[in-house]
């Protein structure tokens, strides 16, 4: 094919309403799967801190962040799925990638009406909001399959760190006062059988995260 084509598809927000809203049912699951996101994105830490009495979640980490292209092109492009590109490892620490269904990130929604993202990528910075109530509005729309949502563009000016995302959910649709422990426990499951010469760490709530807190022959 010599010319550009015309034609563009998108994805219809009630998928995202189907896939998105009520897709994982507990808060460690969907924090899962952002920290590995964060895996995916060659970070060496990612912390996660459980606010309890604002009821916010905040997940940082050190990766490679994101610029315009890649925001709009794979984190909001439903079904992105990264381990289909030509190289499925990592670009900088040649890992294997994480990502499942392409649709891991819509799992934020079912945990929290509000999420923002803050990014720097090769000193681009960016920074955005999407309410849960903003997207069922626009599903109700008369061109809900039309139309693509526009996340609301955030002011850059508190970004503090060089490179990596930070996501921060709030409005929470759960309590999360036990989290931090299940957490815990998730993660060092799923994450502490990583090959150890990949240099990669977690912590919640400022504690690191450890096989030894993987609970199985108590």
């Amino acid at each position: 094919m010599t010319s550009t084509s015309p034609y563009e598809m998108s994805v219809s927000l009630n998928v995202i309403n189907h896939l998105g809203l009520n897709l994982y049912s507990n808060i460690p699951a969907v924090l899962s799967e952002v920290v590995a996101n964060a895996w995916d994105a060659d970070a060496t830490h990612v912390s996660v801190d459980l606010d309890k009495a604002a009821g916010v979640v905040t997940v940082q980490d050190n990766g490679a962040g994101m610029t315009l292209d890649d925001i709009n092109a794979r984190y909001l492009t439903v079904g992105y799925r990264r381990r289909d590109d030509v190289d499925p490892r990592t670009p900088i620490h040649k890992r294997p990638v994480m990502g499942r269904k392409g649709i891991g990130k819509l799992s934020l929604f079912s945990i929290a009406r509000v999420i923002e993202v803050y990014t720097v990528k090769d000193g681009e910075k960016h920074a955005f909001r999407m309410k849960v109530e903003d997207i069922k509005n626009a599903i109700t729309g008369e061109l809900a399959d039309l139309t693509p949502y526009r996340p609301e563009k955030l002011s850059v000016e508190g970004i503090d760190f060089t490179h990596g995302t930070r996501i921060v959910l709030s409005d929470l649709k759960k309590n999360i006062t036990q989290t931090a422990s299940a957490l815990r426990k998730r993660l060092a499951r799923r994450f502490s059988v990583i090959d150890p010469s990949f240099i990669f760490s977690l912590s919640v709530n400022g504690e690191p995260v450890s096989h030894a807190v993987r609970d199985y022959l108590r």
